[in-house]
């Protein structure tokens, strides 16, 4: 039973290679044939050494410039198809990576976020990147490698058996002997393989955490502590690799054993011959070189077997991707609204399903209406906003948009192009500033762009940069101050022609000046836009119409401007 599921499961390893490289197909099948050449060219060359040196010695000099003539017309045409064979094979490897990775990235990115969040980082990019790699490098070199194997074996099997069979089939039974015992170590190496993966993607993700974190960990001088966790992380995948190497170490010394006792075992029948006069020196050069070509792709065969295993635990760690969840668009085709209301009617929400985060909230926010939200930390506002954006859905209860006439519009991913937001803290890509501006909205003209930086407070220290929107900043707003940052993502959001806006804690980082100034422009966008604000900062509510609190999971209304 378990045998049949081991096997189901690597025909479906299998099938999930075959259809991601489905579109390289006649280039695969061009690299299969170039490589068969070069594999056949070998047994022509041993038969040519075996005519070169018998008919040196039988004294027939034209036929030897003739036969050697040939050889090196073989050795000469097999460089140049090697040399081609190598161009094509690295660009479709290429090919097929980038293929894969924009598949899959695809995918990550229409993942649902929750479902997302559950791998770091660094994880997924080290399935997307060694990976990936893996299975291109698989499916481009190793299998028409194997394929082209399998002629060469064909070819020099039936050229030896003609020369010698017993010889041939001494040579044929060692090899598959060897191979046997060598794929007793597969599984194992499959197992291992995951594993070293799986520390390698640990090992990237504590770099990358410590790299964006940088600041933190010299403010908490954590950098002999960071040291002494990547030596850890370094000695646990140490261990794995040097396993990995062991194993295969000890498959290449079967194979070893196997290639040199059908060597040795030519060279004593060839050497026999040769004293009984049965074969010519030039025989015993074609049988040493065709027992190799037999045994050869035996050896080439097992030889790659680590590279398929890799491949094949490669493809289960990015079928695991492929596998989360979608989110579901379930409008395809939205209404163009200027202006929408938001309503929540008993929206109940929890991330562990007996310990609710959101319990039975209602609420009815009017197109235009700027409200606020406040509230202890850890009470529920980032999960409101995140059942807004659809990044969770209610597990009870109705979220919707609703416009003018009082239609409502199911909250969805893809109803997200309803909403502008600004999230705490710095979220700007590296890239020009103009590239941050129009991420919502890519079609914005110059004007546009400094009009939303008007209103933000942002164009005069954007026009005092010596490129000005054409700047370019480092990750995470690098080159520029916190409030600056902040500036110009309210200036993205305000760009942004959405009928919904939520500010969360968006001006903490602004001095009372800029503050109320930023406000205002928000007050005064035509068409007004239904606006959130979560925030610890009371000017920040001055331009709220009501405030809601939200405490325990439960939202009540504790503010509202009289008409």
């Amino acid at each position: 039973m378990r045998i049949h599921k081991e096997f189901t499961k690597l025909l479906e390893y299998i099938a999930w290679i075959v259809r991601k490289s489905k579109n390289f197909t006649g280039s695969i099948i061009l690299i299969i044939f170039l490589n068969t050449i070069s594999a056949l060219s070998g047994v022509l060359v041993a038969i040519l050494s075996k005519n070169v040196i018998d008919t040196a010695v039988a004294g027939i000099l034209s036929r030897t410039v003739l036969f050697a003539a040939l050889f090196g017309g073989i050795v000469i045409a097999n460089l140049a198809v090697r040399a081609f064979t190598s161009m094509i094979t690295a660009r479709t490897q290429e090919q097929l990576s980038n293929s894969m990775r924009q598949a899959l990235f695809s995918r990550v990115v229409s993942t649902r976020w929750l479902e997302l969040t559950r791998y770091h980082s660094g994880d997924v990019l080290t399935r997307l990147s060694s990976d990936v790699g893996n299975v291109a490098v698989c499916v481009i070199s190793t299998l028409p490698g194997i394929i082209s194997l399998g002629f060469q074996l064909a070819a020099a099997f039936a050229t030896l058996l003609v020369y010698e069979p017993a010889l041939a089939f001494l040579a044929f039974i060692l090899g598959p002997v060897t191979v046997l015992l060598s794929k007793i170590l597969g599984k194992k190496l499959k197992d291992i393989h995951i594993k070293v993966q799986e520390t390698e993607s640990a090992y990237k993700s504590f770099i990358q955490e410590a790299i964006e974190n940088i600041l933190v960990v010299k403010t908490f001088c954590m950098e002999n502590k960071s040291l002494e966790k990547i030596g850890d992380l370094h000695t646990n995948r140490m261990h794995w690799v040097i396993r990995r190497n062991r194993t295969g170490v000890a498959a290449g010394t079967v194979l070893g054993f196997g290639y040199w006792a059908g060597y040795f075992s030519a060279f004593c029948w060839g050497a026999y011959k040769l004293s009984i006069g049965a074969a010519t020196f030039g025989t015993l050069t074609a049988f040493l070189q065709l027992v190799q070509q037999v045994q050869g792709p035996f050896i080439g065969l097992s030889g790659t077997l680590p590279q398929v295993i890799a491949a094949i635990g490669s493809a289960s760690r990015l079928m695991e991707l492929e596998e989360l969840p979608m989110e579901a668009a379930e409008v395809k085709k939205l209404p163009g609204c200027t202006a929408l209301g938001i309503v929540f009617k008993d929206v109940t929400y929890s991330y562990q399903g007996n310990k609710p985060v959101l319990k039975n909230v209602s609420v009815s926010i009017n197109p235009g209406e700027i409200v606020g939200l406040v509230g202890p930390s850890g009470e529920g506002k980032t999960t409101f906003i995140r059942v807004i954006l659809s990044l969770v859905r209610p597990d009870a209860g109705e979220a919707a948009f609703v416009d003018l006439n009082g239609q409502r519009i199911s909250i969805s991913a893809a109803a997200r192009e309803y909403v502008s937001y600004v999230p705490q803290g710095n979220t700007l890509f590296s890239g020009t500033i103009a590239e941050n501006l129009t991420a919502g909205w890519p079609g914005a003209t110059r004007e546009q762009m400094e009009c939303a930086l008007q209103a933000s407070c942002a164009l005069d220290f954007i026009s005092e940069l010596p490129e000005g929107l054409a700047t370019v900043i480092g990750e995470k707003g690098l080159g520029l101050s916190e409030g600056q940052a902040q500036r110009i993502a309210i200036a993205r959001a305000m760009l942004k022609k959405s009928p919904v806006l939520i500010l969360d804690e968006a001006t903490s980082s602004l001095d009372i000046n800029s503050e109320r100034k930023v406000l205002q422009s928000i007050r005064d966008m035509q068409p007004g836009r239904t606006c959130i604000v979560i925030t610890h900062r009371p000017g920040a509510l001055s331009i709220c119409s009501r405030i809601f609190k939200l405490k325990d999971g439960r939202l009540a209304e504790e503010f509202r401007k009289p008409d």
